[in-house]
């Protein structure tokens, strides 16, 4: 599944939330890439002044990406589960259509988690699959939310921008698919 996604996303543009969210960020020392695939967003945080990047994704395809780095950059090819979340170290947490990926069992303490490993002032960008996204049957071990739900996580944050999208479109493959995602940028408060 991932080796096609990769493959076909490889040559793209850093994601737009993500290149608005780093103008909010003041302070560029250390950056975390969650679901780092194809590591386009980790290279351009450093290309934006981060001093390290840490880029993580369980996938083995995502290995094919992470040779030849800047020093800069350091891959980890783990899951989310498996990493051990520092306290207060990142000015900046990028998670682009990573989070839903993390499965639902222990999803709050995960959110906590990720939270917590920012610094006050860091900025936290990414996306939460809604409750009405075609994949949420039944069958996916993916973690879908309401509104009410998305906001409840962020609400210890200072809210940049939320924006809720919901559409038909294409994935990655060329199927079909209903979105419903909650893309958002937040700060961590002081």
């Amino acid at each position: 599944m991932w080796k096609e996604y990769f493959k076909k996303h490889a040559k793209r543009k850093p994601r737009k939330l993500l290149v608005i969210a780093v103008s909010f960020c003041k302070k560029r020392e250390n950056a975390l890439d969650l679901g780092s695939g194809t590591l386009i967003e980790s290279k351009f945080l450093i290309r934006k002044g981060f001093k390290k990047v840490i880029a993580i994704d369980s996938s083995r395809d995502a290995k094919v990406y992470s040779k030849n780095l800047s020093k800069k950059i350091e891959f980890k090819n783990i899951s989310f589960q498996k990493y051990n979340f520092p306290k207060e170290t990142f000015d900046f947490i990028n998670a682009q259509y990573a989070l839903p990926f993390y499965r639902k069992k222990n999803f709050n303490s995960f959110m906590d988690k990720v939270k917590n490993s920012l610094k006050p002032g860091g900025i936290f960008v990414g996306q939460f699959f809604g409750n009405k996204d075609g994949w949420n049957d039944g069958r996916q071990n993916l973690v879908f939310h309401t509104k009410k739900q998305a906001l409840h996580f962020l609400s210890s944050m200072e809210i940049l921008k939320f924006i809720e999208n919901e559409k038909d479109g294409e994935t990655a493959s060329g199927k079909m698919r209903h979105w419903h995602v909650f893309h958002f940028i937040v700060r961590k408060k002081k």
